[in-house]
């Protein structure tokens, strides 16, 4: 008899066994078979472990929200993970009668900001990339808009922060090259975030670590802030994607890595997407609450968005979101996510802003190096004209000006459209709304090539981490 139609009829069965019972309850963020993220499990999540069934995880878990079991593979045993837990919903443990009281709470700090933290070509070490940006003025509605409503840059150190050649070493060559960025980007005065962009080996090495591997790469991670407020004492340095969301998963059973959070002048956590067309934002409010939990909410949480969702099947972060989308599951969750300290005192984010990249437009363009200016400039501007519109509404959102009827995500909106095409329909206004269609940079797939490895003969100043 065929496995599969066996193990069928038994997962048949616990449909019929479990559907009629009353609805059993889980804490928030820790519901198996929850694929959609939307706090009970139901005829979507098994829809959707349905369509990736049999299909490979890409290396970072966060990506495969139906592996429930982590093996790498969404199979039959996640399928059965779905129909276990068949009408479960997720309850949120700070609603107990041991909360707080909201009447004897304070709400600490500053309102948090937007933040600009698109990468613009002009940023990048490649020189002819970076003249072609300042050449054609890459981005300048945005950057415009941006200027004119005080929303600031957020300094991003690419390419492995103060390890600029991301060999898991610190060189002389290497901290020369970072004191040099330093003083062509940061002010000796200044007293903002800055973040460093360290991933490389390291990123997924941190996937399966034990504590004294994690112990190890803290080590490495904490030398080289260590460093970089050496050299502006001011400033706020932190590490993109710290705490990534596997580590804030209220199941969470790895290394401890609060000792890296709590060393740094500033987290920036992403929201990024990987379940488009779901409801997110339970599980990243839950996210951004653990993260202002983690560092006991004496540290300023940035919060890095995507405009983008990543492709699950052809990979590449080649489509956009919708402004109300991004809204719903990235920018209101985190706004709305509060951690309370046994003082009674409330702490939420110090600011939020969007992350993307143009090299995304020459990635997905396999002709990019037959076109002429004017034809760059034009799919340049249709993706400055989306990131235009969404900082435009989150701009309305931050000065409580964007009701959320405003914002709901309209239920035919399709799941993609063309950009390239220049046919995609934004809304640069508030009133009245339509639905704003997510849009896709097209044409073929970006394939992930093995970049050069540049190693210094200059002497390391730190031992290399275990491979």
């Amino acid at each position: 008899m065929h496995p599969f139609k066996n193990r069928g009829a038994a997962t048949c069965a616990i449909v019929t066994s479990t559907a009629c019972l009353s609805l059993a309850s889980t804490a928030l963020g820790n519901l198996p078979g929850d694929s959609t993220l939307d706090s009970r499990v139901d005829v979507a999540d098994l829809l959707v472990v349905l369509s990736n069934m049999y299909h490979t995880c890409p290396a970072d878990g966060e990506a495969c929200p139906t592996d429930f079991n982590h093996n790498g593979q969404t199979d039959i045993d996640d399928l059965l993970t779905v129909f276990e837990n068949w009408g479960r919903v997720a309850v949120d443990a700070s609603s107990s009668n041991d909360a707080p009281d909201a009447d004897s709470t304070t709400l600490v700090g500053p309102a948090p900001v937007l933040i600009d933290a698109i990468y613009y070509d002009k940023y990048s070490r490649v020189q002819e990339r970076a003249e072609k940006g300042l050449q054609l003025d890459q981005g300048w509605r945005t950057r415009g808009y941006n200027t004119k409503h005080s929303i600031d840059v957020l300094p991003y150190c690419y390419g492995g922060g103060v390890d600029q050649n991301a060999d898991n070493h610190y060189s002389d060559q290497d901290l020369e090259r970072f004191e040099a960025w330093l003083d062509a980007n940061i002010p000796y005065e200044y007293d903002g975030p800055v973040v460093l962009d360290m991933e490389g080996d390291w990123w997924p090495m941190m996937n399966n670590a034990n504590q004294e591997l994690m112990d190890e790469i803290m080590d490495f991670y904490i030398e080289g802030l260590e460093y970089a407020e050496e050299m502006r004492p001011n400033a706020k340095f932190g590490y993109w994607g710290f705490p990534k969301k596997r580590w804030t998963k209220l199941s969470h059973d790895g290394p401890d890595v609060t000792r890296l959070m709590k060393r740094s002048a500033a987290i920036f956590p992403e929201t990024y997407e990987y379940n488009p067309g779901g409801d997110d934002s339970v599980r990243i409010q839950q996210h951004i609450e653990t993260c202002i939990e983690m560092v006991e909410g004496k540290v300023p949480v940035y919060v890095q968005m995507c405009s983008r969702y990543q492709d699950q099947e052809i990979g590449g972060w080649r489509h956009f979101l919708s402004n109300e989308e991004l809204i719903r599951d990235q920018a209101r969750p985190s706004l709305d996510a509060r951690w309370t300290d046994a003082d009674g005192n409330t702490h939420r984010i110090a600011g939020l802003g969007i992350w993307d990249a143009y090299i995304y437009v020459r990635g997905f363009h396999h002709d990019w190096w037959s076109l002429n200016d004017d034809e760059i400039t034009k799919l340049w501007d249709e993706v400055d004209e989306i990131h235009l519109s969404m900082y435009q509404d989150l701009n309305a959102l931050i000065n409580g000006e964007l009701s959320e009827s405003e914002t709901t995500v309209a239920t035919n909106d399709a799941s993609k459209s063309d950009a390239s095409t220049g046919n995609s329909s934004r809304v640069t206004h508030r009133s009245p709304r339509k639905p704003i269609r997510p849009v896709v940079i097209n044409e073929t797939s970006r394939k992930k090539g093995a970049s050069k490895r540049v190693r210094s003969s200059a002497p390391k100043r730190s031992a290399v981490a275990r491979k």
